[in-house]
């Protein structure tokens, strides 16, 4: 593992961000964050992603499925500095309120879409919530909790249209059922798709419910997007090949007690 960290300053959001973000994920189901990491920070994490995509040993490594068209998993793994984003203020205060004090790290996956590669509108994994399809969705001032937060830090400029950035369709984390297949610009209770605009180094963060796509990459440059995924303990974490994982020692190197518990290093609780 590079020994690149992050050196950039940090604080960890006040109550009145934390306020926003909250009615924002409520109302939603995703909230902009706005610049969170340097131009330096940048450029490690970036370096990283490229380092790693370019890499033909783990390329070859199929039974690690560190690869999936778009996808590299297990991120801490590999560069220090993507470990210590987990705990890079304010995403970890941000995960605490909306998951608990003790939710942890589900995943570390970053996206390097090449030219030509996006993806349709869909949930992360499953519909944690199903309704009836005939329903209008949950009650808005009454929603289902959030389990389970992605926060990206796009690594490129995502700044307009043409550049591919993340959509969402505000409010559809409500629906109580995945986007309807084949459509383009779903729409939940008459609210269409919306981009989140962003240049390289800010940031933003949804619930895993939220109707959401990458656009297929119609520039001539790759877009990465590098962040963490952290949900509520009672949810397993995600790190393949699950049960038979055993995470490698050196990811533990210099990882304080907060980071230690996003990784997986629990006290004991309700069951065990």
């Amino acid at each position: 593992m590079s020994d690149q960290t992050l050196t950039g300053s940090s604080a960890p959001p006040d109550e009145a961000l934390l306020g926003r973000i909250r009615e924002s994920l409520r109302v939603d189901g995703y909230a902009y964050l706005g610049p969170m990491l340097s131009e330096n920070e940048v450029s490690v994490l970036r370096d990283a992603m490229k380092r790693k995509w370019h890499d033909e040993a783990i390329r070859e490594d199929e039974a690690g499925d560190h690869i999936r068209r778009n996808s590299m998993m297990r991120m801490f793994e590999y560069d220090r500095s993507f470990r210590d984003l987990i705990v890079h203020e304010p995403f970890p205060t941000i995960a605490e309120a909306i998951l608990g004090d003790d939710c942890h790290l589900m995943s570390q996956n970053a996206l390097y879409n090449e030219p030509g590669v996006g993806g349709g509108w869909h949930l992360d994994d499953v519909c944690q919530y199903p309704l009836p399809d005939d329903t209008d969705g949950h009650d808005a001032d009454c929603p289902p909790p959030c389990t389970v937060l992605q926060i990206f830090t796009p690594l490129t400029d995502v700044d307009t249209e043409d550049r591919a950035p993340t959509q969402v369709v505000p409010g559809s984390h409500l629906a109580g059922r995945k986007p309807p297949s084949g459509e383009d610009n779903p729409t939940f209770r008459d609210r269409g798709p919306v981009s989140i605009l962003a240049k390289a180094g800010d940031a933003y963060c949804f619930n895993n419910q939220v109707w959401h796509r990458g656009p297929v990459n119609t520039t001539d440059e790759p877009r990465l997007l590098a962040g963490a995924t952290y949900s509520r303990r009672i949810l397993a974490q995600r790190f393949y090949p699950f049960i038979d994982y055993q995470m490698p020692e050196h990811v533990w190197d210099g990882a304080g007690p907060r980071l230690q518990r996003f990784l997986g290093r629990h006290e004991k609780g309700a069951y065990g």
